[in-house]
């Protein structure tokens, strides 16, 4: 009989330990790891073409150049990408240039030219032209300086 008391203590104190384990509070839940599908960002923006050069090169003119002297400034545009560039010219005498558009079907470089008739005989000619892009960024080449001293 002792042996059946022994049993039933047993199970009395393992049902009061369950119960008081129903009492208490449940476990925190570890948050929900993260699924090994890799998660898609939207493709960003890619930039749009632009110019990334511009150069106007010096103009080559003679001592006692005849004037008036018809001059060609050679100038080059480089974008990267497809697109169509606007580019005019801006002078030291505040001349108003006209306004070009040169389209590029991919990225690389084009050359542009510009006639310029300057001086008068027996006149000292001092003035400068810069090749300006005007879209689709903002772009501005050095000063080509021109001085002449025009023969008489």
């Amino acid at each position: 009989m002792v042996g059946v008391i022994t049993q039933l203590r047993l199970m009395v104190l393992a049902f009061a330990l369950v119960s008081a384990g129903a009492m208490l509070p449940a476990p925190p839940q570890a948050s929900p790891t993260p699924t090994s599908k890799a998660q898609t960002k939207p493709p960003r923006p890619r930039a749009a073409p632009e110019v990334t050069g511009v150069e106007l090169r010096p103009v080559k003119t003679r001592v006692g150049e005849h004037c008036p002297a018809n001059l060609t400034f050679y100038g080059s545009i480089t974008t990267n990408g497809a697109t169509t560039v606007e580019y005019t010219w801006a002078s030291s005498d505040g001349r108003s240039w006209p306004t070009r558009n040169l389209k590029f079907a991919a990225a690389g470089t084009k050359s542009v030219s510009q006639n310029w008739r300057l001086g008068q005989p027996g006149k000292k000619v001092d003035k400068w032209l810069q090749l300006q892009i005007v879209s689709p960024n903002r772009v501005t080449s050095s000063r080509v300086t021109v001085t002449l001293n025009c023969a008489k």
